[in-house]
């Protein structure tokens, strides 16, 4: 049955699926769509959709044209808001942890910006961040760019994967739905342990510390 869908949606038009990567991603992060339902499985789902190799890189192409948008979004709106978008009823159902969580991706080095699109939650956040914390959209940007697009071509591809596998053995239903699970689940813990505190760059010993010659 669930075989049968997937080849119906394959079947149709490119042009369905498009306008709903390129709202939904674009909202993820600059009004925090992403806060509430996370962007990873819905890349997954339009992957299944995909029936032939150029449908693939079109879908990820739209995903990332919707990234770099809702980006741009979030970075204004932490421009423009600055801490009334924190301490503002939004800000306030968002949660204090979570804000902290993403301003700790700034004391790491900056390509922890980009790993963090594979951190539900704290992704849809940190354009946000970035603009309140007055980082230069010109230096955010191209971590966005280069984050976003990993993170769609990732998810779409694992689920184009899925998808052809679950058309040739609908048995297999159950067990590879769960196999991408426990990928999203260990990208994610992988992230979070690369970005950890104990993972961060040491700072340069000082001269009081380095060892005599």
């Amino acid at each position: 049955m669930f075989g049968h869908l997937l080849d119906t949606l394959a079947a149709q038009d490119l042009v369905l699926m498009w306008p709903l990567l390129l709202t939904f991603l674009t909202l993820d992060a600059s009004v925090g769509v992403g806060l509430i339902v996370p962007g990873d499985a819905l890349l997954i789902v339009a992957g299944t959709t995909a029936g032939s190799p150029p449908e693939v890189l079109a879908l990820i192409a739209a995903g990332v044209v919707a990234c770099v948008a809702g980006a741009s979004g979030g970075h204004w709106a932490g421009r423009t808001l600055g801490p009334r978008l924190r301490h503002g009823r939004l800000g306030r159902r968002i949660g204090e942890e979570r804000w902290e969580r993403a301003e700790e991706l700034f004391e790491r080095s900056r390509w922890a910006l980009a790993v963090a699109y594979y951190l539900p939650v704290v992704h849809a956040l940190t354009p946000a961040v970035a603009g309140a914390l007055g980082m230069p959209y010109r230096r955010f940007m191209p971590w966005a760019v280069i984050g976003g697009t990993a993170w769609v071509s990732t998810y779409v591809t694992l689920g184009a994967v899925a998808g052809g596998v679950v058309r040739e053995h609908a048995e297999l239903l159950l067990p590879v739905a769960a196999v991408a699970a426990l990928v999203i689940v260990a990208v994610s813990a992988a992230v979070r342990r690369a970005i950890s505190p104990g993972r961060a760059d040491s700072p340069e010993p000082s001269s009081a510390s380095r060892p005599p010659r």
